[in-house]
């Protein structure tokens, strides 16, 4: 299979070399307007470059199509795709553009947006995966099968991917904050931020992993409150902090976070 990537910034640049990794036979091609990011991904990938004017080529090698590009530069892309996309399959990972709208642009009903963090770039990625309503079962599972090169993949409906943003999209910025906070507060009580900061990581590595790996073995039923019970013991320090967390209304901020930023992404899409 012959996939074409178009942009290869951050995420478009893990996007490839995760599907390289996974699946080594894959054949990739990359057009960017930045010639030299373009090649340094080729180089890594041994993909093959298309000059940025050349759109009608890049499509014609493509069985599938990757829209890596920012929201805000689609509408030029789909000037210089004119023609070239027709029932071509197209993964969009553009936050704030619709299904329709993509089935309109290109005149292909085999659309599935993406909608991954930035944990893209390290393979941690979770990645939405909304499929359009006329796209084929075979492009669905294709388009999984990619997402889970660089992480792992959910199936959720378009009405559901703004939440997702929030959730993930943003969430990932929450957690990198609360990390920062930890630290902060190591580093009030006498132990260097660099210190901290390696603490506060490896401690949040052990929640996810504690969760994860019940998860992945579907083993008992537990979930963050019911190990919370096991490590808050009567009268410790552990409750001391957790009631300082809630006097401080951590559980309603987060979730108002999340509320803040899914409302925000249906307003992009509006």
């Amino acid at each position: 299979m012959k996939i074409g990537i178009i942009g290869v910034g951050n995420m478009g640049a893990a996007i490839v070399e995760g599907m390289k990794k996974s699946f080594p036979e894959i054949i990739i091609g990359i057009i960017d307007t930045d010639n030299k990011k373009a090649e340094d991904v080729c180089n890594i990938v041994e993909g093959k470059i298309f000059q940025s004017d050349n759109y009608k080529d890049f499509c014609s090698y493509s069985d599938i199509i990757i829209l890596a590009v920012k929201p805000q530069y689609l509408d030029d892309l789909f000037v210089k795709l004119s023609g070239y996309t027709k029932n071509k399959k197209i993964i969009s990972i553009a936050a704030g553009k619709t299904i329709s709208y993509f089935e309109e642009k290109t005149g292909s009903p085999n659309i599935i947006r993406f909608m991954p963090n930035i944990a893209a770039t390290v393979s941690e990625a979770i990645t939405a995966v909304s499929p359009g309503e006329n796209t084929s079962e075979e492009f669905i599972k294709e388009a999984v099968n990619i997402a889970e090169s660089f992480g792992k993949a959910i199936i959720l409906s378009e009405s559901q991917m703004s939440a997702f943003t929030g959730l993930s999209g943003s969430g990932i910025a929450y957690v990198l904050l609360f990390i920062h906070a930890l630290a902060l507060g190591g580093t009030e009580q006498g132990i260097s931020y660099d210190q901290s900061l390696k603490i506060a990581i490896q401690t949040v590595n052990g929640a996810t992993a504690i969760l994860s790996k019940d998860t992945q073995t579907g083993g008992s039923e537990e979930n963050p409150v019911s190990l919370l019970t096991k490590v808050i013991s009567a009268g410790g320090t552990t409750i001391a902090g957790v009631r300082a967390l809630e006097e401080g209304k951590l559980t309603a901020t987060v979730m108002d976070a999340v509320q803040k930023a899914s409302n925000r992404a249906t307003e992009l899409e509006g």
